[in-house]
């Protein structure tokens, strides 16, 4: 089993939102991509109130802070200051 986060999925909205991102509902989940930079995720068809995997949010920490984008160390003080 998947571990969960404690981050509801439209906190992670709300904060890639905050960010410039555009969300996308798709038939099968959801694409949340940035223009200037092509950063994209895929993820599966999460509800607004569903806690979002643990192993989505190493992924998307990773990925930010590759592309200069939230460092590392700052990215869960940043996500939870997001309003869910």
């Amino acid at each position: 089993m998947v571990k969960k986060s404690n981050i509801r999925f439209a906190q992670l909205r709300a904060f890639f939102e905050g960010m410039g991102f555009s969300a996308t509902r798709e038939r099968k989940g959801w694409r949340i991509e940035h223009s200037p930079t092509g950063t994209v995720f895929i993820f599966r068809p999460y509800r607004a109130t569903d806690l979002v995997y643990a192993p989505d949010l190493l992924l998307i920490r990773s990925q930010l802070d590759a592309r200069g984008m939230v460092p590392q160390e700052s990215f869960d003080e940043s996500l939870t200051k997001t309003p869910a």
